[in-house]
């Protein structure tokens, strides 16, 4: 890593704002003015699997990050480090923080700096005898954050709750939340009934909460007892299952080794969870869902923690770039408290410490029994955005959602950063998985094709192969070798522009009820068989793929990777965008792009939706709120559906349909995985960089190896001026943003906008 020090710096631009004018002034080079500096303590790698972690979600938002150590730190000084465009103390990475660097840190963001800081980041102190212990009373950082926390004298093993999230509904978009991975909270009565069939029903087996295995199941829409919003517990599923009373709340134990108590409950657990099967003659009713608790410990609810009531996005008008969180279906409706939800779970669950005092800032995500979660507040002449959950460890456990969201609510609400844009032309949409289980979706299939609706833009479209379904020789399989009917249909698909790819291995239910990571000796030969063959049908690989019940092994993945596919559905980071498959703390298989599934709350497909009595009209709404979403934030987002229920609904799926195409092509596009994966390969090759003249002009210069076709920029119209001297380019009002597009076939461009 090369830092360049030295140089002009920000506070010492020219006032003049004209850009004629500033190019007879002096110019002078200075730092990357665009660059966001990672602070890591002395000998951290830049492999290190959360470093890798932290710069992966920088490139996948569009921003740049680069690694500093404590020693660079505290030698480049406040001046130098103003330069950057701001500073991110990372969770779990830096647990440990001597007093010189928690002092450096204070100064810089007094003096004007821009400060992302994050959960146990210097929650551990060193003795004069080098023992990491608790500071005494509070973290360092408190008056940073703008609560106090890190109480571990006064709580000890209640330091860290366990539970919901919750932010308006606006600030939850802005976070990028799509729409079904948040559901209303209420706190006041509920409703006898819910229109979404209600929260699934939990029974917990027998054994102490540290060691429980909770039996979660759906039912049938059922009522929903009021709840105060005292009772947390009644509320949430989750805590329910976990045998919550009233006034009781969840706890994960911490120590110096595990500072926030994070490896006490691991969400790993829930990137897979089951499917409706195939074979099933009740497909959604009969799953369950099994919760291990770990080493959580019930405990009182805390009664001094910080009253925290999140901030609406028209209040917090002065933090944005624009009001535009909330468009299209969502648009109208009265913004609503809602809480991060999980397919099938309900309310998830998140560590925080626990906050005391009151926060002046601008909250923006709050625990209803821990404090603050979130919060934006000026510090000196500086700014500190403060999120109180374990980012680097949950993206490690496949769940990417918060680092990612938080960090481009950072990026664009706080910095005003330019940002390259992670769509195809910068042009957002959606990614619509058909799933092929069986041969009950083959007369669906060639129905919904009469009707049309493979007639607009591109899918993934994967099918499980054998002559099998649920087990060996029940002949429900599509029997796709020697089926002529499904192999005319698969190339018709390519020929429309779809990408074809295999659904898992050959036996649906068989496979993606059995395999597991420790049987691909054996089950390794039902991807093979399937594999060849689609192979057989197309003529030619496929390139991206989805797993009956989301069952991913990592040996699955391995041999996906070396067998050319890119674009893999996946169970985890639910409700992200495509993203790398992060999971047992670290990345694994650098070709892969995995794009998660985004639910409609505890449901995901058709057959859910018509069992659990869901309107169609929410449905509908739930759909063109996700477009909506996609354009509002630039974005793609993936949903799957079977054949059989779409076709039982196939007035919703036209629907959708047509409420997307009119958007427009510039606005809106379908893609298929393999076609995001590429980009995004493509995209990670882009080498750009900002230079802050002595004038207040920015100086963009981008490359490529071969080229940037597709390349967009996005540079919000609050900092920047419309950009100029465009070469290797255009420039394009993108309402909020300038969109700089790369002209095709370019290996360069440069440009430079003035700074307001």
């Amino acid at each position: 890593m090369v830092l360049v020090l030295g140089g002009s710096g920000i506070s010492q631009r020219a006032e003049s704002k004209d850009i004629v004018s500033a190019r007879s002034q002096p110019v002078a080079v200075a730092p990357d003015s665009g660059v966001l500096l990672l602070l890591v303590p002395d000998g951290t790698l830049e492999a290190e699997p959360g470093v890798k972690a932290w710069k992966d979600a920088a490139s996948e938002i569009g921003v740049r990050m680069t690694v500093i150590t404590d020693s660079q730190f505290l030698t480049m000084g406040t001046e130098t480090a103003l330069e950057y465009a701001g500073l991110v103390l990372p969770d779990q990475l830096h647990t440990i923080a001597t007093d010189a660097v928690v002092a450096a840190i204070h100064d810089f963001t007094y003096q004007g700096g821009k400060t992302f800081l994050t959960f146990d980041f210097g929650a551990l102190t060193l003795r004069s005898d080098g023992m990491a212990v608790y500071p005494i009373p509070k973290s360092r950082l408190s008056d940073l954050a703008g609560v106090d926390y890190v109480l571990y004298d006064k709580y000890l093993d209640r330091t860290v709750g366990l539970g919901p999230v919750t932010a308006m509904r606006s600030t939850l978009r802005e976070l990028q939340v799509p729409p079904g991975k948040s559901e209303p909270f209420t706190t006041s009565p509920s409703p006898t009934s819910s229109a979404r069939g209600g929260s699934p029903s939990i029974s917990s087996s027998a054994g102490p909460l540290a060691t429980a295995q909770i039996v979660t199941r759906l039912g049938q829409a059922a009522a929903r007892v009021a709840q105060p919003l005292g009772k947390i517990s009644g509320k949430v599923p989750l805590l329910q299952a976990a045998g919550l009373k009233d006034g009781e709340a969840m706890y994960a134990p911490v120590s110096p080794a595990d500072p926030g108590g994070v490896r006490a409950f691991d969400t790993q657990q829930f990137q897979m969870l089951p499917m409706p099967d195939a074979g099933a003659s009740d497909r959604s009713r009969s799953r369950a869902v099994r919760v291990n608790f770990g080493r959580v410990r019930r405990g009182a609810e805390p009664t001094q923690a910080s009253v925290v009531s999140p901030a609406t996005g028209i209040s917090r008008a002065a933090e944005r770039a624009k009001t535009d969180s909330l468009q299209g279906a969502e648009a109208g409706a009265v913004d609503v408290l809602q809480a991060y939800s999980g397919y099938l779970l309900g309310y998830l669950i998140y560590p925080s410490y626990v906050t005391e005092g009151a926060y002046t800032g601008t909250a923006l995500a709050a625990s209803p029994q821990f404090g603050l979660v979130a919060g934006l507040k000026a510090y000196g002449a500086g700014h500190v955005m403060f999120v109180n959950l374990p980012l680097t460890y949950l993206k490690g456990r496949t769940d990417a959602l918060p680092m990612h969201g938080m960090l481009q609510y950072f990026a664009k609400y706080v910095l005003g950063s330019a940002q390259l844009a992670n769509v195809p032309n910068g042009v957002p949409g959606m990614v619509f998985n058909w799933h092929l289980d069986s041969m009950e979706a083959q007369q669906p299939m060639r129905a919904l094709e009469q009707a049309g609706i493979f007639n607009t833009g591109s899918s993934s479209i994967h099918i499980t192969a054998g002559p099998d379904t649920i087990n060996f020789g029940d002949k429900l399989g599509f029997d796709l070798n020697n089926n002529t009917t499904a192999k005319a249909f698969l190339r018709r698909m390519r020929a429309k522009g779809h990408a074809v790819g295999s659904h898992g291995g050959w036996i649906h239910d068989y496979y993606g009820l059995n395999a597991s990571e420790t049987n691909g000796s054996s089950f390794l030969q039902y991807l093979v068989l399937n594999r060849q063959s689609v192979a057989g049908a197309l003529g030619h690989p496929s390139r991206d793929y989805s797993a009956p019940q989301g069952n991913n092994p990592r040996w699955a993945m391995d041999w996906l990777e070396q067998q050319g596919v890119v674009g893999v559905y996946f169970g985890g980071h639910t409700g992200l965008g495509v993203t790398r498959q992060y999971r047992d703390g670290a990345l694994r298989n650098g070709n892969l792009w995995v794009v998660p599934v985004t639910p409609m709350g505890n449901y995901a497909t058709f057959e859910e939706f018509q069992e659990y009595n869901v309107p169609k009209v929410e449905v509908i709404d739930w759909y063109h709120s996700l477009v909506d979403f996609g354009i509002t934030q630039n974005t793609v987002r993936m949903v799957y559906a079977h054949p059989p229920g779409a076709y039982d609904w196939i007035d919703v799926m036209k629907d959708l349909q047509t409420y997307a195409a009119s958007q427009g092509t510039t606005r809106f596009q379908w893609y298929n995985m393999a076609r995001l994966a590429d980009f995004m390969t493509k995209r990670e090759q882009v080498q750009w960089s900002e230079q802050m003249d002595g004038s207040g002009i920015v100086h963009f210069q981008a490359s490529h190896p071969s080229d940037l076709t597709e390349m967009v920029w996005r540079l919000p119209k609050l900092r920047y001026q419309m950009p100029s001297a465009v070469n290797g380019g255009s420039v394009e009002d993108g309402g909020s943003v300038w969109l700089v597009r790369a002209a095709a076939g370019v290996r360069t461009l440069t440009f430079k906008s003035l700074l307001n």
